[in-house]
C-alpha cells in the first residue's frame, strides 16, 4: 500500500506540464515508466490514475507487438511493448497528439505511392 503519494503526484505533474508544452509548442514527451524510480505500486497507481480512453492502436506485424491506448486524458498515451512470448517488457507514457512510433515511415509511404500508381494504371486499362 502506498503511504505517500508525492512520487505519483510528481509524475502526474510532469505529464500535466508536458501537455501544456505539447499544446503550446507541439513538443512531445516520452516517459519510460520503469525508469522513473517509482515503486511497482506507484507505477500501477500512475497507470490506474491515467485510466483508459476510447482509442487503441495495435501494431502486430512484428515479433515485438505494441499496443497504445489514449488515456482518459486526451494527448496522453500508454504504450505496451511485448516480446515474442507476449510478455510486457516496456511501458511508455507518451504525451503527443498520437504515438510517434505508430506514425508512417518514409519508405512505407513511398511504397504506398508506388502501389497506388499501379492501381491507377490498372484501372485505366
Amino acid at each position: 500500500m502506498i503511504e505517500n503519494y508525492s512520487n505519483v503526484a510528481t509524475i502526474l505533474g510532469e505529464l500535466k506540464l508536458a501537455l501544456k508544452t505539447l499544446r503550446e509548442s507541439g513538443e512531445t514527451y516520452t516517459l519510460y515508466i520503469e525508469n522513473t524510480g517509482l515503486t511497482q505500486e506507484e507505477q500501477v497507481e500512475v497507470l490506474e490514475t491515467l485510466g483508459r480512453g476510447h482509442i487503441t492502436i495495435t501494431f502486430s506485424e512484428t515479433d515485438q507487438p505494441v499496443e497504445w491506448y489514449e488515456t482518459r486524458f486526451s494527448g496522453i498515451w500508454v504504450g505496451t511493448f511485448r516480446n515474442g512470448r507476449d510478455e510486457a517488457i516496456v511501458y511508455t507514457v507518451e504525451v503527443a497528439r498520437y504515438p510517434s512510433l505508430c506514425g508512417a515511415y518514409e519508405e512505407d509511404m513511398e511504397e504506398a505511392e508506388n502501389e497506388l500508381q499501379e492501381w491507377i494504371e490498372a484501372a485505366t486499362l
